[in-house]
């Protein structure tokens, strides 16, 4: 095959045996990534099966672009049920920068399905198509820093690691699986599936080369994708240095193979608040940057203490993004408005870096009475201990993860009415925060628009949304819900493309520019939206147009959706809750041509949703995919893919 390698690996950790799966037939009808993940995922799972149980399987899915040249292919989709989905535990998925990709499909595999419980701690170690179990028991227990720096003494030090720390050891639902210095599987709670399976690490190391259908015109398209994103990014760069970032040679930093975007930053020898007697030198981006507190949080530490906290998470292996959008701002709602002064009988001090230091703890250890509350998250925080104050009604979209993009939340993404209302649509059918493959509509055009950098007119984007969707109302700040059902359903959409390629959302797909007159990217001749289906032709030979590509994604996202009917009865009714979050909670940030914080109405959300349904080919009612749409993507009735 061109593209893939065509073969997944199978371990049984149970009976410390291997085994391979043939994938030539899935593939091209799942892609790769999540979508190849959503076909194993309805051989593999049945009703009943929970994360810690040994038939759980834990998928490490490339894609048809990894190990390829393409820009920003370093993504790596980790499937399996996840433990820090609330109130059910179902099938979702993770996705992780770093090498390890990439270099599994030099090792001569597509993936690893990982099934079964192995009786002692092991890691795995995959090279050049052999694979074998080994000892881990003097790991157990290790950070995921020294994890790996003993694992690459040990097998070399171009090996690739993917390894939990103790949080997953211990199964903490917001338990991550780490790599390098900050890339991580953050959210799912994986970490905690790798901890019950005894599962430490897997290492890999591969020196094939990936077979493509075109090579020299892949590398051309490719080359020509990477200098249109960076020179768009330098036309537009606002940013000035922070003083922490002067104090400490700060520099932006490419986190996964390919990476183009450089949105990570290193910073070098940050003195210890907790332990002065070290410094600390790593990574902190996206959410982290929250550690320190800032205007309008609860908690104010400084930068040092904040840095040093990051830098214990990251090594722990806990979920930033839980942290410090859900649990931490929690706390410190609970401690205002007076429920709570302590944590299992730890005084809470919000100003003091010890106090954030035993919550992390008690979180990578569950151990003591602190751990009875915050162990495993915000959203079972909630639940163990009754307390939700008003002001936090707005911290938990849906489905236990904490907002993102949906316009809520304490000092929340910047996003205002009518535009969330295509992240309350997304949010609405997912099985956990969706917008970490999103961001293209609520980000990247928030930030183009006159609301952010006004790099972009509204003029410019209407014509965006009337190329992208059909819809100029879907990008106009002065609409209501017209036009947004059908962004909803083309980001939707996109968004299973770029997780089975996989690619980088920083990146794909290419809708906003400064570049041209329009606004849309154009990449010798080919228009921006389309550039990853031109990248996947040219690997794969699959001559299938962009209409074929997003039919594919269809078929995994409709194949995602009949799983959850068969193994947890979803229905449109599972999904009501999420509409109401909207309507119940104003959103943080009025839109400035309105002047007021709006909420969603609930008769017109419930129109849209079922608009929404209706689009997808799902039926309005049950909000479940209509047998005729199983059929006209190869499915049966009974959803079967063989």
């Amino acid at each position: 095959m061109s593209g893939w390698i065509g073969r997944i690996l199978l371990v049984n950790l149970t009976s410390g045996t291997f085994s391979e799966r043939d994938i030539t037939d899935l593939a091209p009808r799942f892609i790769g990534g999540r979508g190849l993940g959503a076909a194993l995922a309805w051989e593999m799972l049945r009703p009943g099966l929970t994360p810690f149980d040994p038939d759980n399987p834990l998928m490490f899915l490339t894609g048809p672009l990894s190990g390829t040249s393409a820009p920003a292919s370093g993504r790596l989709t980790v499937c399996s049920l996840a433990p820090q989905g609330y109130p059910i535990a179902w099938f979702s998925r993770g996705s992780m920068g770093g090498d390890v990709g990439h270099h599994l499909k030099y090792a001569g595999y597509d993936g690893i399905v990982v099934m079964g419980q192995a009786p002692r701690p092991v890691y795995l170690w995959i090279h050049d198509g052999g694979a074998e179990l080994r000892d881990a028991e003097d790991l157990w227990g290790q950070g995921i820093m020294a994890t790996q720096d003993t694992l690459r003494q040990r097998l070399g030090p171009k090996v690739q690691i993917a390894t939990i720390g103790p949080a997953g050891e211990s199964r903490s639902c917001i338990a991550t699986i780490g790599t390098n210095e900050g890339s991580a599987a953050g959210q799912g709670g994986f970490g905690a599936v790798m901890g019950a399976k005894r599962l430490k690490a897997i290492a890999v190391y591969g020196t094939g080369r990936v077979a493509l259908a075109n090579r020299e015109e892949f590398q051309r398209l490719a080359r020509a994708i990477a200098r249109e994103h960076i020179e768009d990014a330098r036309k537009r760069s606002l940013h000035a240095p922070s003083r922490a970032a002067a104090a400490y040679d700060a520099r932006r930093i490419h986190c996964s193979t390919n990476c183009i975007a450089g949105c990570a930053t290193r910073y070098q020898g940050v003195p210890g608040v907790l332990d002065p007697s070290r410094t600390y030198s790593g990574v902190q981006q996206c959410t982290a940057g929250r550690f320190p507190g800032a205007e309008g949080h609860y908690w104010h530490i400084g930068f040092e203490a904040g840095f040093e906290l990051n830098m214990l998470a990251n090594d722990w292996g806990i979920n930033h993004w839980d942290l410090m959008k859900g649990l931490f701002p929690w706390i410190g709602m609970c401690y205002r408005a007076g429920l709570m002064d302590n944590i299992g009988g730890r005084p809470i001090e919000l100003d003091e870096p010890r106090f954030w230091y035993d919550v992390l703890h008690a979180i990578a250890t569950h151990d003591g009475p602190m751990a009875d509350v915050v162990a495993d998250g915000g959203r079972r925080a909630i639940a163990t201990t009754g307390h939700l104050p008003e002001e936090a009604l707005e911290v938990y979209t849906g489905w236990g993860y904490a907002n993102h993009w949906d316009g809520r939340g304490p000092r929340g993404n910047y996003i205002t009415y009518p535009f969330w209302l295509v992240s309350a649509l997304l949010w609405m059918v997912e099985t956990r925060d969706p917008m970490g493959s999103a961001h293209a509509y609520v980000q990247d055009m928030m930030r183009a628009s006159p609301f952010g950098s006004n790099i972009l007119s509204w003029e410019q984007l209407r014509g965006i949304a009337d190329a992208l969707y059909g819809q100029p109302l879907a990008m106009d700040p002065l609409s209501t819900y017209e036009g947004k059902a059908e962004a909803a359903v083309w980001h939707a959409r996109r968004s299973m493309v770029k997780d089975s390629l996989p690619l980088c959302d920083r990146v794909f797909p290419r809708l906003y520019t400064s570049l041209t007159a329009s606004g849309l990217p154009c990449v010798e001749g080919i228009r921006g939206p389309d550039l990853e289906y031109h990248l996947y032709a040219l690997a794969t030979g699959q001559e299938v147009g962009p209409e074929g590509l997003d039919e594919a994604a269809d078929r995994a996202l409709n194949l995602e959706r009949a799983e959850q009917m068969r193994d947890f009865g979803r229905s449109r009714a599972t999904d009501d809750p999420v509409l109401d979050f909207f309507c119940d909670t104003l959103e943080e940030n009025p839109n400035p041509l309105l002047g007021e914080r709006k909420r969603a109405e609930r008769a017109p959300l419930t129109d849209l949703a079922t608009r929404f349904y209706t689009l997808r080919g799902w039926d309005p009612t049950t909000g479940n995919p209509a047998p005729q749409r199983l059929r006209e993507l190869g499915l049966d009735g009974s959803a079967h893919i063989s």
